[in-house]
């Protein structure tokens, strides 16, 4: 069970998005301040905002994410490959790879192999840096024994993180019971829970659960959540934190 003791310490978990198709500059300027202000872990945004977030967070220990094949995954391993390419030399420092559903759906694990094997060798092993590569499986789109194969899969060929949902399809996003069952049968894989994570409830229950990390859009809202119930806690009790 997590027990956060401060502000700080719970925006390090937490990876601030906003990957609406229609956002303005002016979108990313607060989602970039915000995570300056709050201490999130980073930002994640669309492949055509990398380089300007990467300009706006120099010297700022925020990392910057990005996303591929996103939303629906069901690119070619090639458009992916380039896409991944290009993010990296824009300056990203992680990217979130939606692999193809329809692939897991039928079965066709050597396209989900070969795209997770180009992403790898692109991002790892670089002069520069190694790029943190998150696979989104789309927990709600599987079957309980798909997603533990595809899981599976992700973790022997070297992905840092399996993420649980786009929060795009218009099916459910993260839910403990998936991040326990990815976490039972890969215990040594990092886990992202993403989608529909909107306030700081939920956030408790999926890291509780085993997750390493949050991709939500309400990180402010998750965070001035939790501001309020520890300084509840702590009038009330005289303690800080909360379990």
């Amino acid at each position: 069970m997590k027990n956060f003791k401060s502000i700080e310490e719970l925006g390090k978990v937490i990876e601030s998005t906003y990957l609406k198709n229609n956002g303005t500059i002016e979108n990313i300027d607060k989602l970039i301040n915000d995570a300056i202000d709050y201490g999130f872990y980073s930002v994640v945004v669309s492949p055509y905002y990398v380089e300007y977030a990467k300009n706006k967070l120099k010297n700022k220990n925020i990392k910057v994410g990005t996303v591929i094949g996103f939303p629906l995954g069901y690119n070619k391993s090639t458009v992916k490959e380039f896409e991944a390419k290009n993010a990296i030399e824009n300056g990203v420092d992680e990217i979130d790879v939606v692999l193809n559903i329809s692939a897991i759906k039928t079965k066709d694990y050597d396209t989900i192999k070969d795209e997770i094997e180009k992403i790898i060798n692109i991002s790892k092993n670089k002069k520069e840096k190694d790029i943190t590569v998150k696979t989104i499986i789309e927990t709600g789109l599987l079957e309980k024994n798909e997603m533990i194969e595809i899981s599976q899969i992700a973790s022997e060929l070297g992905v840092d993180f399996i993420k649980t949902s786009t929060g795009f399809n218009n099916v459910p996003g993260a839910k403990a019971t998936d991040i326990r069952r990815i976490r039972r049968v890969n215990p040594n894989i990092k886990i992202k829970a993403s989608g529909g994570i909107n306030n700081y409830k939920t956030a408790f229950r999926l890291l509780s659960a085993g997750a390493d990390r949050l991709g939500t859009s309400s990180a402010v809202e998750i965070i001035e959540e939790f501001k309020k119930i520890t300084d509840n806690y702590d009038e009330h009790q005289g303690k800080s934190g909360l379990i």
